[in-house]
């Protein structure tokens, strides 16, 4: 009993006040039921029941993913991070629930870990009330709270922006006083980090081996005698992390040559990064509120006011040599200015130069990282404030309370993302259906990942996907393609193993529908058989001799993938065994400062659990209850819109509104306009938008196009929400000055007509409409 209470003692009450704090970030998950669809969430939620699936089906790690692609399967777990699923994969096992469950368990835990691994780190080096301000400043960073989970739904960037802040504070514990324990988390966390995100794995384990090698640099400048191997620790646990996490990115690295990989880099489209550097504008915006009735509410790529001016307090802190550690700060700060470098145009030359950094495809794609390192500047500035106005009693638990709620206080408006319908039932027939719609295939929208092998993607085969409807396995057996008399029985033993009986008088070619692949290895009566590849589709193809046969297809290791096995093996029981020699050497390592008497919560901590659950009371309670938060456009009319109009096209579409940027312009200027468009029917047919800058005399000045208004096909908009559809144009550089109207409509491009404009009446009177007359002035 004494040392349960000696143990309880030892609990930092401070993580209760954490989870008060992500309570904010946490309450779009557990407060609503399901998840939404259309965005990448979906994907992960298919993702996810196909590995159950397999799993299920004797497939522990399986590479393969037999349901996707039409039934004819590609790799995409060979190539993608897979922890995310394996966390949700328990959950998706527990009787009543499901693959959505299982993704939302995971986005709630990725929220908590970047909540305790920061408060965990900025506490140990700067203080609790620190690490309550920082954790505060990173969960309510707008990419960390709303754009990763909310608006994209990228379940596994998501969790990597919580599993980093642990892995950082768990190496910084190592350092200090290596114990067995510590040493095993940190080199498990370091392959979570390298296991969560394919991307950012190769970000954040820079951003770690970079920290490491600065602190062991500093150290060794303010005191001379320490040595390297009082870090060897800490460089030892990222080493084995990297070789724990080999059975995932080795086979990607080796077998990089076998799938198509082109698809994520892009030019002058979605995946180009030229086309996602971010302003000084929207890196400073202020966050606002989100529209209900948009398909895709407008929300900014920015870092948060409360991040810019609790993070810039802590630089002028470390300008001012006010904060403790002031060469651990100086590294964040360094850090920070390196990604917002990145996420500026000026650095485009940088991401032309090294030929990793374009697969980032998204700059703005390091601003959660960004957000951490404005989280831990903010903390190191708080410890300096409160120690240089020396406050104590309630003035120092008002203001630490008062720096703690400002970033939620901030990011209120991102609390509330626009309520999601159930998202239904999760089985291999629905995910067929929406790959028939043409929506995506196998879970990625561009062909990556499938086998280089592939010439041509095939059509969906129905006798093939016949399976999905009957509930039972698919026959991937291309039977018209048999000789006459012969007969072949299929079976499926397990998910990745097929066996056919096979019966023919002569010789043959086994035709399957099912993409060959590296690890797809085939036995005609127990012997393997070399296979065929049947082009353009790069299906697998058997020859099979005359007569009774039983023909094994079965999917297996690759030599790559067995190397990579044996290297997490031994990267296992080396870690396992460095462990053992730790505690039998009795942590001989000293032990650096270490923060402690964290058994109790302080009056200072009362002030600032109260603060936020004050903050949290009001929001849950009255905010959000009373619709104060967001917008709620309706009845065609978009409530953000600058101005309001109602412009019928051809009873199928209403532009309901439009902004511009500017309403004056000169020559050489570019002008962004966006158009508020809304299905008023279902609509069966895919409209194009175009935009017309024309002078007095009727003539084509500038114009912008667009393929998807609003980069969502019309066929698939909602009637009762509108789509935000952004066009920017160039005015020309010799244009006169004088009056210029800019017109919207929608077109078929394909056909080459246009929806005519209609007034309330229903007659025709253009087949464009008006919006503002643009005036150029003289440069």
């Amino acid at each position: 009993m004494t040392r349960l209470r000696q143990l309880c003692a030892r609990i930092d009450l401070g993580y209760f006040v954490i989870v008060a704090v992500v309570l904010g970030a946490l309450w779009p998950f557990i407060g609503r039921a399901s998840l939404p669809q259309e965005t990448d969430a979906e994907l992960h939620i298919f993702r996810l029941a196909e590995l159950s699936y397999l799993v299920r089906g004797g497939a522990l790690y399986p590479r393969w993913a037999p349901n996707f692609y039409h039934g004819y399967g590609y790799p995409i777990f060979n190539y993608y991070a897979p922890l995310t699923y394996y966390l949700g994969l328990p959950v998706e096992m527990l009787p009543h629930l499901d693959a959505v469950a299982g993704v939302k368990f995971v986005f709630v835990l990725g929220l908590l870990l970047a909540g305790f691994g920061t408060y965990g780190f900025v506490r140990d080096n700067w203080g609790r009330t620190a690490g309550y301000v920082a954790t505060a400043v990173y969960i309510y960073a707008p990419y960390v709270q709303y754009i990763d989970p909310h608006a994209r739904g990228v379940l596994a960037e998501s969790f990597s922006l919580g599993v980093f802040p642990m892995a950082l504070w768990s190496l910084d514990r190592l350092s200090r006083r290596p114990t067995p324990g510590r040493w095993l988390t940190a080199v498990f966390l370091i392959a979570a980090v390298i296991l969560s995100h394919n991307l950012m794995a190769m970000l954040f384990f820079g951003i770690l081996l970079a920290w490491a090698v600065w602190r062991v640099l500093t150290d060794r400048r303010a005191a001379p005698e320490t040595s390297f191997t009082s870090w060897s620790p800490v460089f030892g646990a990222l080493f084995l992390g990297l070789g724990l996490a080999a059975f995932f990115w080795l086979p990607v690295i080796l077998e990089r040559n076998a799938v198509n990989l082109n698809t994520l880099l892009g030019q002058g489209d979605n995946y180009d990064f030229h086309t996602h550097f971010l302003s000084w504008r929207e890196l400073l915006a202020v966050s606002g509120r989100l529209d209900w009735g948009a398909t895709e509410p407008v929300f900014h790529f920015n870092l948060g006011l409360a991040q810019w001016v609790l993070g810039g307090l802590g630089i002028v802190m470390l300008l001012l040599r006010r904060v403790q550690r002031p060469w651990h700060t100086l590294f964040f700060a360094i850090m920070f200015v390196v990604l917002g470098f990145l996420m500026l145009p000026i650095s485009a030359p940088v991401w032309e130069t090294l030929p990793f950094l374009p697969y980032f495809q998204f700059p703005w794609r390091l601003l959660g990282a960004a957000g951490f390192m404005l989280a831990v500047l903010a903390g190191a500035g708080t410890e300096a404030l409160l120690s240089m106005i020396s406050w104590r009693g309630a003035k120092a638990g008002m203001l630490a309370a008062g720096l703690t709620v400002l970033p939620i206080i901030l990011a209120l408006p991102l609390l509330e993302p626009a309520p999601w319908p159930d998202f239904g039932p999760v089985f291999p027939l629905r995910m067929s259906l929406i790959e028939q719609k043409g929506r995506w295939l196998g879970t990625t929208s561009t062909a990556d990942y499938v086998p280089t092998t592939v010439d041509m993607i095939p059509r969906r085969n129905e006798a093939v996907v016949q399976g999905f409807f009957d509930g039972v396995p698919l026959d991937r057996v291309n039977r018209p393609s048999l000789p006459a008399g012969a007969a072949v029985d299929s079976q499926e033993i397990s998910p990745l193993h097929f066996q056919y009986t096979v019966n023919s008088p002569e010789d043959f070619l086994l035709r399957l529908f099912l993409f060959d692949f590296p690890g797809w290895t085939a036995r005609i009566d127990g012997e393997v058989v070399e296979t065929e590849l049947g082009r353009p589709e790069g299906f697998i193809v058997v020859p099979v001799p005359a007569g009774q046969h039983v023909v094994d297809v079965r999917f297996q290791d690759t030599p790559a993938r067995t190397l990579a096995w044996m290297i997490s093996g031994l990267a296992l029981l080396a870690a396992l065994l460095v462990a053992v020699r730790i505690a039998a050497s009795g942590s001989a390592h000293g032990s650096r400062s270490l923060a402690r008497g964290y058994g109790r919560l302080t009056d200072e901590d009362w002030w600032v659990l109260g603060g936020v659950l004050g903050v949290t009371a009001v929001t849950l309670l009255i905010l959000q209850p009373f619709n104060i938060l967001h917008y709620n456009s309706h009845d065609y009319v978009a409530e953000p819109a600058q101005n309001q109009l109602f412009a019928d096209f051809g009873e199928q579409i209403a532009l309901i509104g439009y902004d511009t940027s500017a309403a004056a312009a000169r020559p050489g200027d570019t002008v962004t306009v966006a158009l508020y468009w809304q299905a008023q029917r279902p609509l069966d047919i895919n409209y194009q938008s175009f935009l017309h800058v024309l002078s007095p005399d009727g003539s084509l000045v500038a114009q912008s196009d667009h393929l998807n208004p609003g980069e969502f096909p019309t066929r698939r908009w909602p009637t009762d929400k509108y789509v935000r559809d952004v066009h920017t144009f160039t005015l020309p550089p010799d244009l006169p000055p004088g009056e210029y109207l800019v017109k919207t409509g929608l077109w078929v491009q394909a056909e080459g007509w246009r929806l005519p404009l209609l007034d309330a009446g229903g007659q025709q009177i253009d087949d464009s409409a008006g919006l503002m007359t643009l005036t150029v002035e003289t440069r």
